[in-house]
């Protein structure tokens, strides 16, 4: 047919046919809803290699040219298509360059964000990793926390094991963990167990549910910005 993309098979003994070039190098389809997540934190927490599943093996450098190309890296989990925001130790480097504040609401205004992940090392919480949360909270307002999961780093079963009873001694962690809301996860420092990752963004999916489907965006930010500008003129 006219206009349409077509090869010729030659077969064996058999008179050659003709057939359209097709799904053969169509990309794999994933089954589940596509996610977007902005990853966060201390980068003492996470260890980049080919196999980490989530973020990969470049690790982020944050200059003043390299923040105004922050972009999503494409990746694959259990089936489902996960754009991730990798901005780890993005705090420290815009403390370098206050200016450069305004390509957060760059990054907000270009995606839709269905969570926020903190990333920690597990049972190591430095006074930078509190710090982190609070530049996140001026830099997208208060109500991101309610789109906040923290996912807690280990290196050995026998730490992962012991989450719970970290939590109880440590009153500023359990703080830090009760606003967000109680949310968080636990997995390899690697990141390349593919149950850990499957389980994390299924947590992903059940807190985008919470929020009644909605994510956060560019307007939801210059909302809260609006708002808070009002009260404090009206102080």
């Amino acid at each position: 047919m006219e206009g349409e993309d077509i090869s010729l098979i030659q077969g064996q003994g058999r008179p050659q046919t003709l057939q359209r070039r097709q799904s053969m190098e169509k990309p794999p389809e994933c089954h589940e809803p596509p996610l977007t997540v902005v990853v966060f934190g201390n980068s003492a927490s996470v260890q980049y290699e080919p196999e980490n599943l989530l973020l990969g093996k470049e690790k982020p450098c944050f200059k003043t040219a390299e923040i105004s190309r922050i972009v999503p890296s494409q990746r694959e989990i259990s089936e489902r298509h996960i754009s991730v925001i990798n901005i780890i130790a993005l705090h420290e480097a815009l403390q370098n360059f206050p200016s450069t504040g305004h390509y957060i609401g760059q990054l907000v205004n270009e995606n839709e964000i269905h969570a926020f992940i903190c990333v920690l090392r597990l049972g190591q919480l430095t006074d930078a990793d509190k710090m982190g949360l609070e530049w996140l909270q001026k830099a997208f307002g208060d109500k991101v926390l309610q789109f906040v999961m923290i996912l807690f780093t280990y290196e050995s079963e026998e730490e992962c094991n012991t989450i719970k009873d970290d939590l109880k001694k440590n009153p500023v962690l359990e703080q830090l963990l009760e606003k967000c809301g109680g949310r968080y996860h636990t997995c390899n420092k690697k990141m390349n167990k593919q149950s850990e990752m499957s389980e994390l963004m299924d947590k992903v999916m059940h807190l985008f549910n919470e929020n009644k489907q909605q994510c956060y965006t560019g307007q939801r930010r210059e909302r809260q910005c609006l708002q808070k500008s009002e009260n404090e003129s009206g102080e």
